[in-house]
């Protein structure tokens, strides 16, 4: 069955399914230096040296394996009990229980780590004195009267009891260090109140709200100090009193500035920075009614949009012609530019101007018919190409003949899109250069094979270099293998391609970007990154 197979090379961890040697493997290289071991044995290495392990019989119930200064050796279970204990042992089990006759442990020394766990029952340590130090106690109850059992020094903790057995628990705020600080926190900081007797803790921000509370009228303020004036609530008695004619503007530093606009004739203008009041000056003038005037012959050509009726124009004339009449007589030359009706224009009617032969021969940009074409491209070809080179305002053909062949002596740019429909047939004496960035082959299609040949046979047949669609896989054909007129090609040899990240190939999986079947899947790689493992599929 195909799968990912890893192939062992210098640095890399082996996957071996069995591996057999001719010789024991030494210590040096992680083996033991023997071939075979001693039936229910541990290993041990020896007392020096480092060329062979060697192996303890553990043959007998209850033994160990008990280090020394000779090396380790295997122990009987009743050497390992001492005195007071007894050793009790089964296949592969050793129990040490202490003797029945020791009753209980008299003297225990010093316990400096560790804890007394459950199961011990009530420790009475009778009149002498408990000292526990820095101590962690979940529950401490006394059994006997108060006045007979004392704990002093400091603790923390909760007390459950009404308290009056506990003294110097009164709170004195005179003696009570300084606040000291120049603002109170909302939520952390809290005072001392009594609630219908009960005494409870409230928040600075609880206090706030309290007294933003009872503030009303023309302003209110919310719980955490944001003050509202409501709408409507500022009436022109509350302000200040401004000089006739002035407005409000922002003055420096963004603060209300009274600004005097009640100059005769002038108006508020913004500079980008500031507003100022003006007079307004240029082609215009501004009266203190409102009324604006043009200055005499400021208007220019340049001002003028569209018609003006005659009547707001102070002359009615021009070169002694009357507005609306007709001009005098436009006369064109008929060789090259000819109107539709006669040769004359005085703008009394519609004319269609028209570029003749003659106009196209010398330069004119319009070409009109075929034999206006004709007599433009024997007059020059620097003519000609001037007029090729505008927008001939549509595609246009050359020759009217499936036969017509086109030549082109030098060389030819496209610089748009190259469309072939017949048969293209290169005749190239230099190499190819492309310039694209990426060639489609087989365009048009969603399958088939496609690639390229090289030549190595008169006949135009070569190798192939090519997609294999069937296989889903690169290939390669040898010499003379694939004509130049071939539409599919038979892979001789697949190209080995190499996928890599950090993680091996999942056993069982198939590669993925490449080969549609087990057949067609052999020889792909992969290399795990971070170790430098690589794998075969084979």
């Amino acid at each position: 069955m195909a799968s990912w197979k890893k192939v062992i090379v210098s640095g890399s961890s082996a996957a071996l399914s069995s591996l057999t040697l001719d010789t024991a493997l030494p210590v040096a290289q992680g083996g033991i230096g023997a071939s075979s071991l001693t039936d229910k044995a541990v290993l041990i290495s020896q007392d020096s040296g480092t060329d062979a392990v060697g192996a303890l019989a553990l043959t007998t119930n209850g033994s160990i394996v008990v280090g020394g200064t000779n090396g380790p050796a295997v122990e009987a279970a009743s050497d390992v009990a001492g005195t007071g204990l007894t050793a009790t042992t089964g296949d592969g089990t050793l129990v040490i229980n202490v003797d029945a006759a020791q009753t209980q442990i008299t003297d225990v020394g010093t316990l400096d780590t560790g804890a007394i766990s459950s199961g011990f029952g009530n420790i009475d340590n009778g009149t002498s004195t408990l000292n526990t130090g820095n101590a962690t106690v979940d529950t401490l109850i006394n059994d006997s009267a108060v006045a007979s059992s004392h704990i002093t020094g400091s603790f923390t903790g909760s007390f459950i009891g009404d308290g009056s057995g506990l003294t110097g628990t009164g709170l004195d705020v005179d003696g009570l260090s300084n606040y000291g600080a120049q603002t109170i926190a909302q939520t952390d900081d809290h005072f001392l109140i009594s609630d219908d007797g009960t005494e409870k803790k409230i928040t600075f921000s609880d206090l706030e709200d309290s007294i933003f509370a009872n503030i009303s009228g023309d302003a209110t303020v919310a719980g955490g100090g944001a003050l509202t004036i409501a709408s409507d609530s500022v009436s022109n008695s509350m302000l200040e009193n401004m000089t006739r004619g002035t407005i409000k503007v922002g003055g420096t530093s963004n603060a209300p500035t009274d600004l005097d606009a009640k100059t005769d004739g002038q108006i508020l203008v913004g500079d980008g920075t500031d507003i100022a009041s003006v007079a307004v000056s240029g082609d215009i003038s501004l009266a203190s009614n409102g009324a604006v005037t043009i200055a005499a012959t400021s208007v220019e050509n340049s001002m003028l949009a569209g018609s003006i009726a005659n009547s707001k124009l102070s002359n009615s004339t021009i070169s002694g012609v009357a507005l609306g009449s007709n001009l005098n007589d436009l006369t064109v030359d008929d060789t090259t530019i000819e109107l539709n009706s006669g040769t004359t224009f005085n703008g009394s009617a519609a004319r269609t101007i028209s570029a003749k032969t003659a106009a196209i021969a010398d330069g004119g940009g319009a070409l009109a018919t075929a034999d206006q074409i004709h007599t433009f491209y024997t007059a020059g070809g620097a003519d000609l190409a001037t007029a090729l080179n505008t927008d001939l305002g549509g595609d246009f053909t050359i020759g009217n003949q499936s036969s017509d062949t086109a030549t082109f002596s030098g060389a030819v740019m496209v610089e748009g899109n190259l469309t072939i429909k017949g048969t293209q047939t290169s005749q190239n004496v230099t190499n190819l250069l492309v310039e694209d960035k990426f060639i489609l082959l087989n365009s048009g299609s969603a399958a088939g094979d496609g690639g390229i040949v090289v030549q190595t046979h008169s006949g135009y047949s070569g190798s192939a270099l090519f997609y294999d669609d069937s296989a889903s896989r690169w290939g390669l054909t040898k010499a003379d293998d694939t004509a130049q007129s071939a539409t599919s090609a038979t892979p001789r040899q697949y190209i080995v391609s190499v996928s890599g990240s950090t993680e091996p190939p999942v056993v069982g999986s198939n590669p993925q970007d490449f080969g549609g079947a087990a057949g067609n899947r052999i020889g792909m790689m992969h290399i795990e990154t971070d170790t430098g493992d690589i794998y075969i599929w084979s």
